[in-house]
């Protein structure tokens, strides 16, 4: 399987959340990495749509400003003087059924060579705000898996940390496997640790059928989970924190 083949994650969601209340849960999900040709309408499975619905679709409205797709991710990797990029693929949660909810999605950059250049982590979060984090090596080399890309917290995510601190990235692209790690620290010794780890598989019906019967509820078991994990730190007794306004800068870089 080529690096940017589209293909089907069956991953695994992990989230561990240090103090001062420890909380940590796990869950199953299924992602799609889609390339070029597919979020251009290209050929796609008979259960998939792009623009359309479908038992599995995504819209263009879903991701990036303004409808606007690989060419936007293309034009951030050039104003940020990161050379020519060959390709552009997108990992998401696809809408299952119609609804859709991505707390974190990707887009990877890779150049001429197949080497990754860029990430730009697409965050959403559960009150319809979405916010874009450029993930790049300081001197524009490319990414390795084992590289850390630091970026300041600007946008709200949890209700329970404030906008203060910083978050890390690092990231697995394989032919086999894709990885990813987000390690937030809040400043004072607290923060939290996510991954979405899985295995790819083959973009076909059957797999997308088995998507579909492993976890019927799609992303409303995601933003279910979310809402459930809100109420327990709530009744663990950790201080909320309103939403503040969006920031002005959509993107940080």
């Amino acid at each position: 399987m080529a690096m940017l083949s589209p293909s089907i994650l069956r991953a695994r969601v992990t989230h561990a959340r240090r103090t001062p209340k420890k909380n940590s849960f796990a869950y199953g999900v299924d992602y799609v990495l889609l390339n070029e040709e597919q979020l251009a309408g290209g050929a796609t499975p008979k259960l998939f749509s792009y623009g359309r619905r479908n038992l599995v679709s995504l819209h263009p409205s879903d991701h990036g400003p303004s409808d606007c797709g690989p060419d936007w991710a293309r034009q951030i990797a050039k104003d940020a003087g990161l050379g020519e990029i060959a390709e552009v693929a997108l990992l998401t949660h696809p809408r299952y059924w119609g609804y859709v909810f991505n707390p974190v999605s990707f887009w990877f950059l890779t150049a001429p060579d197949g080497a990754l250049k860029a990430v730009i982590a697409e965050v959403h979060n559960t009150f319809g705000d979405r916010h874009w984090y450029l993930c790049r090596n300081a001197d524009g080399g490319d990414i390795t898996s084992d590289d850390w890309i630091e970026a300041d917290k600007k946008f709200h995510v949890s209700p329970f940390f404030k906008i203060e601190g910083r978050y890390r990235f690092r990231f697995a692209l394989e032919e086999e496997r894709i990885a990813l790690w987000i390690r937030y620290e809040d400043g004072h010794g607290g923060g939290l640790s996510t991954a979405l780890i899985g295995d790819r598989h083959p973009f076909t019906d059957a797999e997308l059928m088995g998507a579909l019967i492993r976890r019927p509820m799609g992303a409303a078991k995601t933003t279910t989970l979310i809402h459930w994990q809100a109420l327990k730190l709530f009744l663990k007794g950790l201080r909320y924190h309103q939403r503040p306004n969006p920031p002005q800068e959509h993107l940080t870089s």
